[in-house]
């Protein structure tokens, strides 16, 4: 069966290590303007639609907020090309699966506008990690990978009072810690405390065990995102995300082990030392 394209390496030894030592990674611009501004205005166009009718199209449904302040909508794949476009983007996957340690499936995907409510004062962070422990290891080069990792896509840019995602740095290396203890510690000191502040198209890499929050929005500036959550394919969706039945059998070939899973226990590890270089995108031969 033919392959989705990707690099491998995908990052650079010192965005690995980077990804190593603190949990997550900042890739600026890790996406073409043209796809930011396509998918940014599709999650307008949504939001809007939402608003004027209230409801959404195709099965469609914001599980998680519908409001002002936190609108959300989750599993994008049938909802629109671009967002497909996004989720199978050969950079991003190639990230994702070279910090899996092999073949990765969508787990998750969803996008957010976020902006503040009227009493800014009244926001807090909301902590939490979606990979303990027994999600993590380590390969044979001795570097961390994580069964789930996120792809999370800034589509307007991050100042620092925006309210960037934050992370608790190093946090991911402490799974078998108290998660209330390491949260309590780090907000004793503000420096262990990481908020990204990037471009528009800049996208976080993160591993789920890195104990993160959505930021404190400080600006009167709309936050606009999107997530993709990938996982090694024996892994079930999270409940809600089974990408529909029909857009996974319309998909290509290349395509269907990623939305479905459908490799499960013939899972290929990849594993990479921290000194190879990034490789770039192989490309089709010119025709003669």
């Amino acid at each position: 069966m033919p392959e989705l394209p990707r690099p491998f390496p995908a990052l650079t030894p010192n965005q690995r290590l980077h990804l190593e030592v603190y949990g997550y990674v900042v890739i600026e611009q890790a996406i073409s303007a043209d796809l930011n501004n396509r998918l940014r205005d599709k999650v307008y166009a949504i939001e809007a639609e939402f608003r004027r009718s209230g409801t959404f199209k195709d099965r469609s449904k914001a599980m998680f907020g519908s409001s002002r302040e936190y609108f959300r909508l989750d599993n994008l794949p049938h909802v629109d090309p671009c967002f497909v476009e996004y989720l199978t983007h050969p950079h991003l996957l190639g990230m994702v699966e070279e910090i899996i340690g092999g073949e990765a499936r969508l787990e998750q995907s969803d996008i957010h506008i976020r902006r503040a409510p009227a009493d800014k004062s009244a926001q807090g962070f909301g902590f939490h990690r979606g990979a303990g422990a027994p999600m993590t290891w380590r390969g044979d080069g001795g570097l961390f990978h994580c069964h789930f990792v996120k792809t999370l896509t800034n589509l307007t840019d991050l100042g620092p009072d925006d309210g960037g995602t934050t992370v608790i740095a190093g946090s991911h290396k402490l799974g078998h810690v108290p998660q209330g203890e390491i949260i309590a510690a780090a907000k004793d000191d503000p420096r262990l405390i990481h908020s990204v502040v990037a471009p528009a198209g800049s996208t976080l890499l993160f591993y789920e065990a890195t104990i993160h929050s959505s930021g404190i929005i400080k600006s009167d500036k709309d936050r606009v995102l999107i997530i993709g959550g990938y996982t090694p394919p024996m892994f079930q969706a999270w409940e809600g995300y089974d990408v529909d039945p029909a857009f996974v059998a319309a998909a290509p070939d290349e395509m269907r082990p990623l939305l479905s899973g459908s490799k499960r226990y013939s899972w290929h590890q990849r594993q990479r030392k921290l000194s190879d270089p990034a490789q770039e995108l192989a490309k089709e031969p010119a025709p003669e």
